[in-house]
């Protein structure tokens, strides 16, 4: 508790001793050494902030912290308008408290689930079921909505707090299986195997649910907003995001997208898909089915 209070407590200090520049974009640094991802959504926030300099001031993004501050800490620093620009799975009430951007990170991928688990459980999970799956304990964030999302399914859930308690727990065997998205999995399994040697990736069976990803500022920064959605839909439109998406270390391992028609997939409901999520526009999304 002392050193997430000394990270926040530097934060804030940073943000106070520098000076005031509307010119930059405050987003805080990864969670931990497993948070691969966090240099994906820089590189893509500042790839729409390139793209937005048709229409809008140029901006660059300025990394503050140390990390290792909860996901929940995080959206009330935000809500604080400590910094500008947080990403998240979206929920009803995220949408009522935060001004989402509406365009699904990932293009809707957070929602396709494949396994982290022990080497010593791999048998456990071969061919396994939906309720089978059910029975065993699944690590989730306290404060992510698919913790919501997997109880109101009937699966069992581990909240945990800290991003990096949960491989930790796993490889304890504390919880049997850490659902993470396609495109982040992997990366963070090599990450993760450096201190956990026995952890493993299962990806024959995938948990799907309709659940995008977005950018988040706060509501009285509209403009913010406006000038990353219109960034975002110009490098969509340009090729340039799935570039980004075919090089990246997080995301390269996606493609070729046929290697995932053949999966076994576990269709989950998401009760709390707000209404405005755009999921019939096919320009945004991939589908890894038919």
């Amino acid at each position: 508790m002392e050193r997430r209070l000394t990270t926040i407590t530097l934060l804030i200090s940073l943000i106070l001793t520098c000076p005031a520049m509307s010119n930059t974009i405050k987003v805080l640094a990864a969670q931990s050494i497993e948070d691969v991802s966090h240099g994906y959504f820089i590189e893509l926030l500042t790839l729409t902030l390139i793209k937005s300099t048709q229409k809008y001031p140029a901006k660059a993004v300025q990394v503050l912290g140390e990390g290792e501050i909860t996901h929940g800490r995080t959206l009330r620093l935000l809500s604080d308008n400590v910094i500008d620009v947080f990403w998240s799975g979206t929920n009803t009430q995220r949408e009522e408290d935060l001004l989402p951007i509406r365009i699904p990170l990932f293009k809707g991928l957070l929602g396709y689930r494949v396994f982290l688990i022990h080497k010593s459980n791999y048998e456990k999970f071969v061919g396994i079921n939906k309720k089978e799956l059910q029975a065993l304990i699944a690590c989730q964030g306290e404060h992510w909505p698919d913790s919501e999302i997997l109880e109101d399914n009937d699966f069992q859930v581990a909240r945990v707090v800290r991003f990096d308690s949960m491989f930790k727990m796993l490889n304890q065997g504390r919880c049997d299986y850490f659902p993470r998205s396609i495109f982040e999995g992997y990366a963070e399994l090599l990450s993760a195997q450096q201190l956990y040697p026995d952890l493993m990736m299962f990806d024959d069976v995938i948990l799907q649910y309709d659940f995008p990803m977005y950018y988040f500022v706060n509501r009285d920064n509209p403009e913010l907003a406006k000038q990353i959605e219109y960034g975002f839909r110009q490098a969509n439109a340009d090729g340039s995001l799935q570039a980004l998406m075919a090089r990246h270390i997080v995301t390269k391992q996606l493609f070729p997208l046929s290697q995932w028609k053949d999966k076994q997939y576990i269709h989950l409901f998401n009760n709390d898909l707000p209404e405005l999520t755009p999921i019939n526009d096919s320009n945004l999304w991939i589908q890894l089915y038919q």
